[in-house]
């Protein structure tokens, strides 16, 4: 049984698991939003195991001159007007630059100031911005020469 979030009740997940001698079964499943699932068999019910799901996030070096990005935002649902988190990887860590607003695709192009030499960069979005469905993601890290 599963109950993909934001549903309130557990719905049967496609064909019934068959089981071996020992009583043991698998299944695989790929959720695309946080979900919950149970096994019952005949009158019991397993306890609740949720799994908790990442959006998909990309970023793109658009232009190295301008230090023009995009990123994009993938999931079940949209993240129209959500923010993601810029961000540049220091010595002591990660360096948030700015706070970039998702159009109604999900995604946006922006600037970013680049240091001469290598700067690695990530897209974060925070779990107050991927919530209901989804905990935070961040995207790949991009290593940018200038």
């Amino acid at each position: 049984m599963a109950e993909p979030s934001p549903a309130t009740s557990f719905s049967a997940l496609g064909s019934p698991v068959t089981t071996t001698a020992g009583g043991h079964w698998t299944d695989v499943v790929k959720p695309t939003v946080e979900t919950s699932y149970q096994a019952t068999w005949k009158n019991a019910t397993s306890t609740t195991v949720t799994v908790k799901v990442r959006p998909l996030i990309s970023l793109t070096l658009v232009n190295v001159a301008t230090g023009s990005f995009s990123t994009k935002v993938t999931g079940a649902r949209s993240f129209t007007g959500k923010f993601v988190n810029v961000q540049r990887f220091t010595l002591t860590g990660a360096l948030t630059l700015k706070k970039v607003v998702l159009d109604a695709s999900s995604s946006a192009t922006f600037h970013v100031r680049l240091h001469a030499g290598l700067n690695r960069l990530r897209v974060v979005m925070p779990t107050s911005q991927a919530a209901p469905g989804y905990i935070s993601g961040m995207s790949k890290v991009l290593t940018v020469r200038r």
